[in-house]
């Protein structure tokens, strides 16, 4: 009993993601373009030295295979990583912008208040 309670409360407690990286398009295109060309540049890499290596061509194309699933799973957490501190970067870029701009507009409405100010004393 006590676990179920311990689960709500955790759901609760974490923060929602308000940009995910699967709903990125750079980020969803670029980590499986990473993962395709890596994957496929290992296994003919493999393939090729292997068979150049006088070896069986079935051991060749079996080591190949599993070079690029390797290559694969490992070059797409890779990119996960990468991707994550691309978009926290634009984030943190986005949020930098929008707080100058909110500064630029506080300080034109201070001046035209202090600007009405002088023409309401001077009148």
């Amino acid at each position: 009993m006590s676990d179920k309670k311990e689960k709500k409360k955790g759901k609760k407690g974490k923060p929602e993601a308000l940009v995910t990286l699967s709903q990125h398009p750079r980020a969803k295109a670029g980590i499986r373009r990473a993962r395709t060309r890596a994957a496929f540049l290992s296994f003919m890499l493999v393939l090729v030295l292997n068979l150049v290596g006088d070896q069986d061509p079935f051991d060749a194309v079996w080591r190949a295979l599993v070079a690029g699933i390797v290559v694969n799973v490992v070059v797409w957490r890779c990119a996960i990583i990468a991707w994550r501190h691309i978009v926290l970067n634009e984030l943190k870029q986005v949020e930098e912008h929008r707080l100058e701009q909110v500064r630029l507009q506080r300080e034109r409405l201070e001046k035209m208040a202090a600007e009405r100010a002088e023409q309401e004393a001077a009148s």
